[in-house]
Order: C-alpha cells, then structure tokens, then sequence
C-alpha cells in the first residue's frame, strides 16, 4: 500500500494586522472622551437640507450605538413667518468615547452655530483609581520584560516574581484600581435649523420713503400734459404699503400746482422670491385716494415695481403707476418714478 505524501501543518499564529489608520479629526470636538467622565451638553446647527441632514443624524447615533430618548421635528417648506422656521430636536444617549465622532459627523454635513458641551468626572475616587491602575499597568508590563530575560539573576527573578504577584493581588483586592467604568453615557441636545434668512431691515418696523416722478396726463385723450413731482411716504415694510403725499409742478405758467394723498397695499410673488432676497424683488400693488390737478379727483391706480437695492436698512425702488383719476373730467394718466427708502 502506497503511503500519502505528508504535508507541512499550517501555521497556527496569524500574520499581524498593519495599524489601523487614525481617521483625520475635524476640529468640532475636544472632549474628555475617558468612559469613567459624566458627559453632557448641546450643540445647535444650521442645514439648507434639514430632513436629509435630520435622517442622517439619526442613523448616525444609532450606528455608533447611542440611542434618540427625544425627537421633535418641524418642518415647512415655505413660510414667510420667521417664528415657524424649520427645525429638529433631539436629545440622545451615547458612550463618551463615540461623542467626538457623533460631533465630527455633524460639523461634516451642516453648520455648527453654537456647542457646549463639557465632561466632569463622576466621583473623585474613579479618578484616583484610574490613576492607580495605569501605574500598576505600566509597572506589571516592565517586570514582564524582565522576567522575559533568560540570563536574569535567580536571587533578582525571586524578587520581581514577588513584587509582580504583589501588584496583582492589590489589583484583585480592589478591582476598582484595574477595572474601567463603562457605565456612563453622555447626554447632547441637538438643535438643526434651516439657515435664516437675514433681515434686510435689521427688524424695523417702519419704512419711510422719499420719491421722485414724471406723471403724464391724459393719455387716452386728445388733450395731453405732463408735470414733474416729489413726495414722501411713511408705512410698513413693503414699499407698497403707505400712506404718501406728492406735490406736481405746474407745467405752464397758467396752471396751478397739483398734490395727491393716497394709501397704497400690496405685496411681492413668492415665486420671485417673496421680497427676501437683497435686490431685484418685484411686487405689485394699489392706491387709492385725493388727487388735486387743475381739477378735484378721485385716484385710483395699480402700481407695478422692482425693488433694485434692499439691504442693511436702505430701499432702492422703481416703478409704474397706471391710474384713472374719476372726476368732473376724468381722465387716464400713467406715472414712473423711482423711490428711496430707509427703515426705522
């Protein structure tokens, strides 16, 4: 009978594992990250994807084993009220040593607008004994290399297998001074918001104005004129809401001056932006009041503009105003005239 080739019996030791690489830290977090610290705090952010960034996150905590105890989330995609912003709220659990990443992964995928977040240790005898058990460590660690030398003095072995059984024995004694904490948890509070959209009238209330214009009359009819006018305007935050006086030079010498009292509403289109953004808002809007030229009328007119500047307190406005002045003998005119506003 023929005997089979004998084979070499495989190695019973692994190959070592290169180092794992240190992931590069983002800077967002520079806690205590020691298991045996009472870990608390809050962190506030901003996203322009709040449910992207809101679902993220709570995978996140969940990945690095934390848990959500709180969530709040409220979002609408288009409001114009300041005090319904988008926003969620968590309050979430997890081990001190996971907080950086938690914190890293946040500054990574939104703004961090605010963080608090401290560590203090939990009692000043968990401290002592960390304290003692990286001494005993390191001490344990060093008779073990030397106990590793062959050529070691019999007389000096003795003595480092006693001082080695020594160390031990205290560490069995009070568990404590060799044993880490891993009870604890820290407790975040995180707030992400959808970014706010700046006041361009630093929360004024008020809007005064100042306009200037070239008002044409008649121009659905044989007899035609024109004067040139400026006025003021006092009323709220949209440039069409106002109450506003304009004076009109008279054209000829013949011909009196002219005035019109009116009060105007109005409003911009959401879909150009709903007047939030810093220049180029269109609006549209009415007036309605007294308008004295050369006769008593009744003014109605619609108002068609753009706002080019608004920003840091100051609008810069142009616009159009077609209007019917219903009288004795009425009449269509057509107005343009261009507006600077400050807020107050």
């Amino acid at each position: 009978m023929s005997q089979m080739p004998s084979h070499s019996p495989e190695p019973t030791h692994a190959a070592p594992m290169p180092p794992a690489e240190k992931a590069e830290a983002s800077g967002y977090s520079d806690v205590n990250t020691d298991n045996s610290l009472i870990s608390n705090g809050s962190v506030a952010a901003t996203s322009d994807e709040l449910l992207t960034t809101a679902s993220g996150f709570r995978r996140e905590v969940y990945r690095l084993g934390g848990r959500v105890f709180a969530e709040n989330v409220h979002y609408r995609s288009d409001s114009d009220d300041p005090h319904d912003a988008s926003l969620a709220h968590y309050r979430i659990k997890i081990l001190p040593r996971m907080l950086p990443d938690l914190l890293d992964w946040l500054g990574k995928h939104s703004t961090i607008t605010a963080q608090d977040v401290s560590s203090i240790i939990a009692m000043e005898s968990e401290g002592d004994a960390a304290i003692v058990r990286d001494d005993v460590r390191a001490r344990i660690s060093e008779i073990d290399a030397e106990l590793a030398d062959g050529a070691l003095d019999p007389t000096t072995r003795a003595a480092l297998q006693t001082e080695r059984q020594g160390l031990v024995g205290a560490s069995i004694a009070n568990p404590n001074a060799m044993a880490d904490n891993t009870k604890r948890v820290a407790v975040l509070d995180v707030r992400l918001e959808a970014p706010h959209q700046a006041d361009p009238f630093a929360k004024a209330k008020m809007l005064g104005h100042a306009r200037g214009s070239f008002l044409g009359l008649g121009v659905l009819g044989t007899t035609r004129g024109s004067r040139i006018g400026g006025g003021v305007g006092i009323g709220g935050r949209s440039p069409v809401s106002s109450l506003e006086v304009m004076g009109y030079s008279a054209s000829e010498m013949n011909e009196k001056a002219g005035v019109t009292v009116t009060v105007g509403f109005g409003g911009y289109s959401k879909a150009f932006g709903g007047g939030n953004r810093s220049s180029l808002n269109p609006y549209i809007g009415a007036r309605l009041g007294y308008a004295y030229l050369e006769a008593n009328y009744f003014e109605v007119a619609a108002e068609l503009g753009v706002e080019l500047v608004k920003q840091k307190g100051v609008l810069w406005t142009v616009s159009a105003r077609p209007m019917g002045l219903v009288g004795s003998s009425s009449q269509a005119a057509v107005e343009v005239g261009s507006s600077l506003g400050l807020a107050f």
